[in-house]
């Protein structure tokens, strides 16, 4: 059953200051009142307070999230190659303090930053084999680094936390990059996966909007060589990207 809808106002920010962090910032501060949180100042947008925080030491967490309606989950350790106790500080323990953090603050929904890892095997074999049927958001698992594993981590623990009582969307985001054009890094899995900056605003907007107990969607744009089937996440989450790769090229 979904449950009723709330207005979303007050939203936190995780891991604010890093890529995906810096986008959000400026894409959602006219619409949400922003509280960031990081263990590098960010660069801030001027209504914007900015909280200094570690996500390993649970300490430094307890109460910071007092107030918020919402909270965007971005922050880890984004390296698919980064030694493996990184990964699981910052992956996994970090992620277990800031959800249990958060259902002790009451928030209302979290939108956590899934992946593209998340089907990790499964898009190498589609880009080896482009004729093949396209990945779907139903399609079981399929990480190979420690850093895929803990992006389904994340959400069989969003999952729990939907069972509690909060709304829980999973955005698998496909690959975002701060000079906003595919073509500098060119290859056959950035024209695949590559989300521009105003589809993941929007991504995360409808994130924020959508009244569901739990969702996941993909946050990719609309790529000629898609690996995924953006049909349910059109209809589920409303997100209609605007982008494609190609244009680029």
């Amino acid at each position: 059953m979904e449950k009723q809808q709330t207005k979303i106002k007050k939203v936190g920010i995780t891991g604010a200051s890093g890529n995906i962090g810096s986008t959000l910032q400026e894409g959602l501060c006219k619409d949400y009142e922003l509280e960031l949180y990081d263990i590098n100042k960010p660069n801030l947008s001027p209504k914007s307070k900015f909280i200094k925080v570690d996500f390993t030491n649970k300490n430094e967490i307890d109460g910071i999230f007092n107030g918020l309606d919402a909270l965007i989950h971005l922050a880890g350790n984004p390296h698919p190659n980064a030694p493996r106790h990184q990964t699981f500080q910052n992956n996994f323990l970090a992620t277990s303090f800031v959800f249990e953090e958060a259902l002790r603050a009451g928030i209302k929904k979290i939108v956590y930053a899934s992946s593209n890892f998340y089907h990790e095997a499964a898009i190498g074999e589609k880009l080896m084999q482009p004729r093949s049927r396209l990945i779907t958001i139903d399609m079981p698992p399929s990480p190979i680094s420690l850093y895929g594993e803990s992006k389904v981590y994340g959400e069989n623990l969003g999952r729990h936390l939907s069972y509690r009582g909060m709304q829980f969307v999973a955005l698998r985001i496909g690959w975002t990059i701060p000079q906003d054009n595919p073509k500098i890094y060119g290859g056959d899995y950035m024209r695949a996966v590559f989300c521009s900056k105003k589809d993941l605003v929007q991504a995360f907007t409808k994130g924020l909007e959508v009244n569901t107990d739990f969702l996941a969607a993909f946050a990719v744009s609309d790529n000629s060589r898609a690996v995924f089937d953006l049909t349910d996440t059109k209809r589920s989450l409303g997100f209609i990207p605007e982008d494609n790769a190609e244009n680029y090229f």
